[in-house]
This record gives structure tokens, C-alpha cells and sequence, in this order.
């Protein structure tokens, strides 16, 4: 039996809601019939909401429902990481961006244990243009709890965090009808903080010009349970020397990132490649600072150098 001679509704309720979204998006290119069915916002909508359970969020679905294709180009977005390379942006003078959304969806074992929706006021305020831009999803006392449980070896529970627990960080432009996922799915790296015995996993994209995209979560573990919990979840932008920018700097890469070129990467694949982007940014960021510590004992040394010729100079002056 061909294609053809298939019910369109057996096909459309049997068969493309049993496709995830790239083969969903290869099934559109077969034949007019096949695109058309695959065009449906349901199919995208049911998609989304399986890869980001943020999505079923009423401000995030207010969002997607302006997007020029609805869930499809949202998924096109959202799917694919960003290009190392920053767009130039076009936003009109007159809808300036005024509200960026953060859709955001942690797992362990695909098992979600944190799902939140942030809506950030990036007014163009001197307060904003100048302050660190930073996004912090919980309040600083608040925990998070999850059903992961470790026991035993600390080397054994970092890389289990390390191998399987996955974090998405959707950021939505509400008027430019875009968005980019700014995170490298898996951690790029962990490690324990010695101050404080908290565990600290980092996702990162880092760009062309090497500036980072930078996600900080943090979580520890309950004595006696073993309970692993959420404790802090939070987005800065920083430059090659691990600065945090400032709100104008920061929405120059962010929306520069939304409205880039796409990469069609897997995410298994994507994230060793943001693992070595970002092992890139930690080696530039080390040889920048090796040679401004270069730079700094020449000139103490030219400082010396003359300090003490001015002084031969000032006592044979004298002593003459």
C-alpha cells in the first residue's frame, strides 16, 4: 500500500505523533500531502512540551503563538545550538525589546527534577546598562528537592551528574518572535567547591569571539538521605577574561545569538563539541592572563630599572 492511499487521519494521529522532531521535519519533505499534515501546530505543540515541559507555561505559549510558524519555528529554534558566529541584530527602534523569557528544564536520567519559566524586564535604563546582567531562576535560600539519591565515592556522584543530568535554557525574544537554547545541554564541567561543599555544574556556549554564555547550577546532597537538591540556577554572560558584562553588552550577544544561524546538531553530539568550545575559552582565558602577568613584571622591572638610574642620577648631581 503506498503512502498516498492512507487515511490522512490514520496517518496524522498513528503514525507522525509517534516522530520526534527531526524526523518529523524530514517526513514534511516527501510530498505536498506529508508537509501539509506535518504543518500541524498540535504535532509541533505535543513535540515541545515533550522536549520542554516549560513550553505548557501560559506566558511561554502566548509567546510561540506569535512565532511566524507557532511551535514548528519555535522547535527550529529551540532544537539546533546557536552558531559560534553573533548576528548583527534588527530590531526596530520603534518595538524595542522590553522582556526577554527564560524557559528553562533540568533532568537527571531524562527524569525531569526542575522545570521554571523567568520573564526578565530588560528595560534600557541607565540602571540596567551598566549593572552585571545576571539571571537568578531561585531565591537564595530556596532548595529545590529532586528523587536522585547518591551514596559512596564523591568521584562517582560527579561523574554521574557529568554524564546524565541534562539542563535546557531556552531564551525567547517576545517581539523579535525568536528564540535560542544558551545552553550546552550537558555540563562542560564539575566540580565541588571547597568553601562551601556544594556541587557546581556549568553549561556553556561560548561564541566566536569568545565570550561565554554562562549557566551556573548549583546543588548539594542531604546527610543520612543522600537526596540530591537544586540550590541555585543562574545565566550571566561573561567575556574572555571571565568578566560578567554589563545589560547593554550582554543583550548585544544575546539577541545576536537568537537571531544567528542555527548548527543541525544532535544534542549527544552538540555537547562534546560545547565541551571542547568551552575547554577553548578556559585555555585562551589562561594565556591571557599568563601574559598580563608578563606584562606587569616587565614593567615593574622598567618601574626599578629607572627608579634606580633616577636616583644614581639625583646623587652624582649632588655629590658633584
Amino acid at each position: 500500500m503506498a503512502i498516498a492511499e492512507i487515511h490522512e487521519e490514520i496517518i496524522q494521529t498513528h503514525i507522525l505523533t509517534r516522530l520526534d522532531g527531526q524526523t518529523l521535519s524530514a517526513a514534511a519533505c516527501v510530498s505536498l500531502q506529508l508537509q501539509s499534515l506535518c504543518s500541524d501546530d498540535k504535532l509541533w505543540s505535543g513535540i515541545c512540551s515533550a522536549n520542554w515541559p516549560s513550553t505548557d507555561d501560559p506566558l511561554v505559549r502566548q509567546a510561540i503563538s506569535n512565532f511566524p510558524s507557532g511551535h514548528r519555528s519555535f522547535f527550529s529554534d529551540s532544537y539546533p545550538f546557536p552558531s559560534h558566529r553573533l548576528t548583527t541584530t534588527t530590531t526596530s527602534p520603534s518595538a524595542p525589546t522590553s522582556q526577554i523569557i527564560s524557559a528553562v528544564d533540568l533532568r537527571y536520567h531524562d527524569e525531569l527534577v526542575f522545570s521554571k519559566v523567568e520573564s526578565t524586564n530588560i528595560t534600557h535604563s541607565d540602571w540596567f546598562r551598566s549593572s552585571p546582567f545576571r539571571i537568578d531562576l531561585l531565591e537564595p535560600k530556596e532548595l529545590v528537592p529532586s528523587a536522585v539519591k547518591f551514596s559512596g565515592d564523591d568521584h562517582v556522584m560527579q561523574s554521574n551528574l557529568e554524564k546524565h543530568m541534562t539542563l535546557s535554557w531556552i531564551l525567547i525574544d517576545p517581539i523579535q518572535h525568536r528564540a535560542v537554547n544558551l545552553s550546552s545541554i550537558k555540563p562542560v564541567s564539575v566540580h565541588r567547591n571547597w568553601l562551601t561543599d556544594d556541587i557546581e555544574l556549568t553549561f556553556a556556549v561560548v561564541t566566536a569571539t569568545y565570550v561565554k554564555c554562562n549557566i551556573e547550577m548549583t546543588c548539594g546532597v542531604k546527610e543520612g538521605s543522600g537526596e540530591v537538591y537544586v540550590s541555585g540556577v543562574s545565566l550571566t554572560v561573561q567575556d574572555v577574561d571571565g568578566k560578567c558584562l554589563n545589560g547593554k553588552d550582554s543583550m548585544v550577544i544575546l539577541q545576536g545569538l537568537t537571531v544567528g544561524e542555527r548548527r543541525r546538531s544532535r544534542y549527544s553530539g552538540g555537547g562534546e563539541e560545547q565541551k571542547g568550545r568551552y575547554e577553548e575559552y578556559i585555555e585562551r582565558r589562561r594565556e591571557r592572563k599568563e601574559e598580563m602577568e608578563r606584562r606587569e613584571r616587565r614593567l615593574d622591572v622598567v618601574c626599578i630599572v629607572g627608579g634606580v638610574a633616577f636616583l644614581m642620577a639625583f646623587w652624582s648631581f649632588a655629590l658633584c
